[in-house]
């Protein structure tokens, strides 16, 4: 008898370990069973609270079925607890190239990453940043472009979206569970969860048709699945079951909990019962005195299972079907009928013998008690069993849980690689509006990461063999979008006109400007700009084709700001002839024309002062030198174009802003020099200049004012010397 023939399932409940040996075939048969009771309370709602405790009935369970097989086990095929499933409900979208469709890569990537988002929700939330590992999903609905679709492989769009469900497993339920296994030299086979299995064996898949509940009444939690329309509808767990009903009896007759534990197993409305309560105390009590006892716990007990099933289901079912050794509890049958209002016999405890027909099935496990333990053997035999196997990807080891169809992304999910790094993203695009219309040029498709699996090419939805060793390298984004203007335009839509401008030869189609500049066809088009274009009708638009600015055809003003006041600049006419006659910026253009072109010229810093009559230099002052007047002429002016200093040969430019400040200075008695011709060389020796303003002496540099009145003259002694025509100091005015 080879092992890879045989099964090996345990039950690690919170009272009790229960185990099995049974060989599969076309009439699976129990070999061996044993079954063994914790001492201490080392389980707590389904969750082991002390490993090593634990362990230590594990491994009496397995040393016993190993000594009646006379062989070892190696294998095994385990529950979790129902009250540790976690679902989240989850959404994800991405964007798409609308011209690309859609293919299966980019779904199941989609896919995975909305459950490994889904997964750090869940770490995120906790406490303690749990871990989690993912044991399934199902998808509630594709949307492509928002709208709710059966399958988007294949179709285009702008944006794909997902929702699904995700179930989790608590690392530290699963961890808990590993750590008892390999304390006996065990290797996870099958994981599955305590209700998913009860489900498996005692609602055959012939009766899921019927809207039914099974709740498996444990010993610190009660387990609910509902079937309806041929499949399981829901799972839920209520954490109340046998365990609620032994601490009443402990509280009510001073019991221990094992003590308990014994007199409830014994517990019928028939029967009176002696026990011991930690007085030591000996006391006989009549079975139905201790059931009436124990009628509010059990009421209890039953609402909220009956509350739950009415949750999941909207209304009663047709029938529930009780199991677990909590099932056998007096009572709690006819209070959950009575909730859902269901009559006593739709609400029904279903013992394992009673299920289906199994060689070897011994009293063990026959009763309700027995059903989960034979649904784990059952599900192990299933091809799709979920087992607990370990993998590497990139040189690093990964634990998974692995089925029959278990793929390659969800090895990069427990892997926690994000599947939004696994595709190339897409060049960039191009988006331009053209004539009034918008028009994008898409960006190069990027190649999505190389999958290596055991060294061979593969697939994200690839599935996984044994001790698989997975590669994945980088992804490679798409180029931008690239394109010149001569890309957008159509080619048979205006005729090319060859003309001859200025003695050069141009091939001219279509007038185009992008954000207001004239552009030529070669020109690399710019992401959201705006495009216009027409053919190439009159002598302007064949002159702005041909490179020629507005500035140099247009006879429009420049407008520019002086001072922060706005002005305009008058230019100079512009010249056209066609073949030899003048003509008009408004004339027609014909192929094989030829034009002689004089632009308009160039307007300048000088032309600016000559047309707004600024004086080039500031303002002068007027005085009276020896009696003639004279002005004195202001400093140079100082010119900002833009905020920069220019002089006057500097071109002025539509828009331009100039700032023009006087060159203001203050003249001083030296100035006068500039403006008269006066003798400087005395006629004696002895004689001494005299400066005078009004009437007060001075010096060169005494300033001068608007009005002043200056005397200058030589004087010899008391007396001023004369010059020829006998005038004091006479001067000369220069032009």
């Amino acid at each position: 008898m080879a092992d890879s023939r045989l099964i090996f399932a345990l039950d690690i409940g919170t009272r009790t370990v229960k185990g099995l040996v049974m060989e599969t075939g076309p009439e699976p048969q129990i070999l061996a069973v044993a079954k063994k009771e914790h001492r201490e309370r080392t389980m707590l709602d389904g969750q082991i609270q002390d490993v090593e405790k634990v362990a230590g009935v594990v491994a009496e369970v397995k040393q016993e079925l190993e000594q009646m097989l006379q062989m070892p086990l190696r294998k095994v095929a385990v529950a979790a607890a129902g009250r540790a499933l976690i679902t989240v409900r989850k959404k994800a979208e991405q964007d798409l190239s609308p011209w690309d469709e859609i293919n299966e890569d980019q779904v199941a990537c989609l896919e995975l990453d909305a459950v490994r988002q889904a997964q750090q929700s869940l770490s995120e939330a906790g406490p303690a940043r749990d871990r989690y590992y993912c044991v399934g999903y199902s998808i509630y609905s594709y949307y492509l472009d928002g709208k709710k679709i059966g399958n988007p492989v294949g179709q285009r769009g702008s944006s794909l979206g997902l929702e699904l469900i995700a179930t989790f497993l608590p690392c530290v339920v699963v961890d808990s569970l590993l750590a008892v296994l390999e304390r006996n030299n065990l290797e996870m086979e099958l994981l599955t969860l305590e209700p998913i299995a009860a489900l498996e064996y005692a609602i055959p898949s012939t009766m899921r048709g019927l809207n039914l509940a099974l709740v498996d009444i444990g010993a610190g939690t009660s387990d609910i699945a509902i079937t309806a329309g041929g499949t399981v509808t829901a799972y839920a767990m209520v954490p109340l079951a046998g365990d609620e009903v032994t601490e009443k009896l402990c509280s009510l007759y001073l019991l221990d909990f094992l003590t308990g534990e014994k007199v409830k197993r014994k517990l019928t409305a028939k029967k009176t019962l002696s026990f011991r309560d930690v007085l030591g105390l000996k006391r006989r009590v009549d079975g139905a005195e201790i059931v009436a006892s124990l009628k509010d716990a059990v009421h209890e007990i039953a609402r909220r299972i009956g509350e739950s099933i009415v949750e999941l289901n909207g209304g009663p079912p047709q029938a529930v079907i009780c199991i677990g050794g909590g099932s056998m509890t007096p009572g709690i049958t006819g209070e959950l009928a009575e909730y859902l209002g269901l009559s006593g016999e739709r609400v029904a405890v279903r013992s394992a013998d009673k299920v289906r027909e199994v060689k070897g099935l011994s009293r063990d496990i026959s009763g309700p008690d027995g059903v989960t333990l034979l649904g784990i053997a059952f599900m192990a035999m299933r091809p799709k069993a979920l087992g607990l196997c370990q993998i590497q990807v990139n040189d690093r080891a990964v634990k998974l849980f692995r089925g029959a169809g278990t793929t390659i992304g969800e090895a990069l999910l427990a892997a926690d690689i994000k599947f939004s790094d696994l595709c190339g993203q897409p060049g960039r695009p191009l988006t331009v509006e053209v004539n009034g219309e918008l028009r994008m040029i898409k960006g190069e498709t990027g190649r999505p990461a190389p999958i290596y699996l055991n060294g061979e090419p593969a697939r994200i939805d690839t599935v996984l063999p044994p001790n698989s060793i997975i590669k994945v390298g980088k992804p490679e984004p798409g180029r931008d979008a690239e394109a010149l203007i001569a890309d957008l335009l159509p080619q048979q839509e205006a005729p090319v006109k060859r003309i001859t401008c200025n003695n050069k030869e141009y091939s001219l189609q279509y007038l185009i400007y992008m954000n207001g500049q004239v552009v030529a066809p070669s020109t690399p088009l710019l992401d959201r700009s705006r495009v216009t274009w027409r053919p190439v009708r009159t002598v302007r638009d064949a002159l702005l084709a041909a490179g020629f600015s507005e500035e140099q055809i247009a006879l429009r003003p420049v407008r520019i700001t002086i001072n922060g006041k706005p002005e305009e600049l008058r230019r100079g006419a512009v010249s056209v002839r066609i073949n030899g006659n003048s003509a008009d910026l408004q004339d027609p253009i014909a192929d094989g024309d030829v034009l002689d072109f004089e632009p308009a010229s160039v307007l300048r810093v000088r032309d600016l002062l000559t047309q707004k009559r600024i004086p080039h230099q500031g303002t002068g002052i007027k005085v009276f030198v020896n009696g003639e007047g004279i002005i004195l002429r202001g400093g140079e002016m100082r010119i900002l174009k833009n905020g920069r200093e220019v002089n006057e040969d500097e071109v002025v430019e539509d828009g331009d802003e100039f700032c023009l400040e006087e060159g203001g200075y203050t003249p001083i008695l030296a100035d006068v020099f500039k403006y008269i011709s006066f003798d400087q060389h005395p006629k004696r020796a002895s004689s001494k200049l005299v400066t005078l303003i009004n009437g007060k002496e001075a010096q060169f540099t005494t300033p001068l004012k608007q009005g002043d009145k200056v005397r200058i003259y030589w004087k010899d002694g008391e007396a001023a010397v004369s010059d020829s025509k006998n005038k004091i100091g006479a001067v000369t005015r220069l032009k």
